[in-house]
């Protein structure tokens, strides 16, 4: 029946309206000689016509658009949190059905996903959880109505975007309001948690282009976003990195930007009744945050990062193992700054690991080693991304051999400060070739040779990642309080990225080096370069 109501999909029922009486009787007459060519009986008692609003698989569909009717709306207002994770389960598939008539789903439903059986059962640490069912419940009592596109006008899209989620929502203006048409989101994989809030709102608009392609496909389009990186990505020819397939995916469309600062700007007086402001949103989730929305994004902070004349400690570390036998080892250097003498070093061999265990235990022994010499402030430097973001909250950590790794990690609570960095394996040369002779010897041992003392020191390129040049004037580099780039003093205590419009260096992939200081450490450091300041909180 495609050619004659221009849909091929069907269930048991079938769903028609037309702009007009004329056009609807045509198409009726269309369809019932279509259904008497193939023999297809309809239940007469059971079909209407000609009505303003039909009842239609718990939907509710007029002229005007279409809402969600659940058929239990008294007994989903009174249902209580359920107490297994089971049930959660069947709460949150239910809603999967009306999804699309939900606004932020994926933002108020993520801590609900997280939840463990025993979590539920114990009814432990459910706050959270609780105010989440409760807004999804009201959610699904009050759903919007929906307007019907209309391919003949531009869509609008709204992108928001917060530490765990990108979601937005799609509308046509009608005589100055925008209604909405469909609400979409996803909840952030764990490598995009680390994107600017920027980077997160262009994700948002992908998505509705994904989503949604075969509906706004050919149609102008019009965005509606607080920063410029979406604009950026579209015209830059300097793009790299994840930024190229953005570019090009947004390349196909009629895409107008309109940037907005805040929603008072003009944008939240034309959102129709069903769409919330995006600041408003912003408020909701601030006690809705999932484990997942609780890393912290890297800081923005020079590769240079401590001064020619630091006086203090920095452990080198790093690990290996045989997947064959499972043996491994790894080599701790603590070295004594300015002079950059090696204060000790150890290789320890260890037994049933895997590389990442050798890494951390790296990491352990070297941290021991510290606490041997009463050292409670230090830099330590390695080269395992993997044990270096997890100790800072930045990846999840989902093994449970390394689970129990990290949790050892608690040893870093004896430190006043320590500042965790990672570099590439080819300038921590000196960890390594301790870790590998001692895997190759088989045994611990403690480097007291003063020719290899040496050797460690020439290999070492740890100085060249995380020292500034003695002769690099303050004029190049400063690092000092800002605010924002008005002169207002920040207000926002989530990280911040400012540049200038359509400035590149603002949305290049994070340095290779994280620092986390643990201990009591606050203000605000941000690095002037040039003319664009960079910038997020130490916490």
């Amino acid at each position: 029946m495609g050619p004659v109501l221009g849909r091929s999909s069907y269930i048991d029922d079938i769903a028609h309206g037309a702009a007009t009486w004329d056009q609807l009787c045509d198409d009726l007459d269309a369809l019932l000689y279509r259904l008497r060519y193939w023999n297809i009986s309809v239940s007469l008692p059971k079909s209407e016509f000609g009505k303003r609003m039909i009842p239609y698989l718990s939907h509710e569909i007029r002229a005007e658009g279409i809402r969600a009717t659940p058929k239990n709306v008294k007994g989903i207002q009174d249902l209580p949190f359920p107490k297994t994770l089971k049930g959660v389960q069947s709460f949150l598939g239910s809603l999967n059905y009306y999804h699309k008539f939900i606004e932020d789903f994926p933002v108020v439903a993520a801590v609900l996903y997280e939840l463990t059986d025993d979590q539920v059962r114990a009814g432990r640490d459910l706050l959270r959880a609780k105010e989440a069912f409760a807004i999804l419940k009201q959610k699904i009592v009050s759903t919007p109505m929906l307007r019907h596109p209309d391919r003949s006008k531009p869509f609008v899209i709204i992108p928001h975007a917060n530490q765990w989620a990108a979601c937005a929502v799609i509308g046509q203006e009608y005589d100055g309001v925008i209604p909405s048409v469909r609400f979409t989101g996803r909840v952030l994989h764990d490598a995009e948690l680390r994107y600017h809030i920027a980077e997160k709102e262009v994700l948002a608009v992908i998505r509705v282009l994904q989503v949604f392609k075969a509906l706004v496909e050919g149609c102008p389009l019009i965005a509606y976003t607080r920063y410029s990186v979406l604009k950026w990505v579209i015209k830059s020819k300097t793009a790299d990195g994840r930024t190229v397939p953005w570019g090009v995916a947004l390349s196909h469309y009629d895409l107008d930007i309109r940037k907005v600062q805040r929603d008072e700007d003009g944008l939240a007086a034309i959102l129709g009744a069903g769409i919330t402001p995006r600041e408003h949103l912003d408020e909701v989730a601030e006690n809705l945050i999932p484990a997942k929305g609780r890393i912290r994004a890297p800081p923005v902070l020079s590769v240079e990062m401590l001064e020619a004349d630091y006086s203090g400690v920095v452990l080198s570390f790093d690990g290996a193992a045989k997947t064959s036998t499972k043996q491994g080892s790894c080599g701790c250097i603590l070295w004594q700054l300015p002079e950059w003498t090696i204060l000790d070093a150890r290789g320890f061999i260890l037994n049933g690991v895997t590389v990442n265990d050798a890494e951390y235990y790296g990491l352990l022994q070297g941290l021991g080693m510290a606490l041997e010499h009463n050292i409670q402030d230090l830099v330590a430097v390695g080269d395992s991304r993997i044990v270096i973001q997890q100790v800072q909250g930045l990846i999840n950590c989902n093994q449970p051999n390394l689970q129990r790794r990290l949790a050892e990690c608690q040893v870093l609570e004896k430190f006043k400060l320590v500042r965790l960095v990672h570099v590439k394996r080819d300038f921590n040369q000196a960890a390594d070739y301790l870790t590998s002779k001692t895997l190759v010897s088989g045994e611990d041992w403690v480097v007291q040779d003063e020719e290899e003392k040496e050797h460690l020191r020439v290999v070492s390129k740890i100085p060249e990642q995380i020292m500034k040049p003695p002769e690099e004037s303050a004029e190049v580099l400063s690092v000092e309080p800002v605010g924002a780039p008005d002169g207002s003093p920040s207000k926002d205590p989530g990280p911040h990225l400012w540049a200038q419009e359509d400035s590149p260096m603002a949305f290049q992939d994070t340095p290779e080096l994280a620092i986390l200081s643990v201990g009591a450490q606050t203000g605000f450091p941000y690095i002037r370069l040039g003319d664009v300041t960079l910038g997020t909180e130490v916490q």
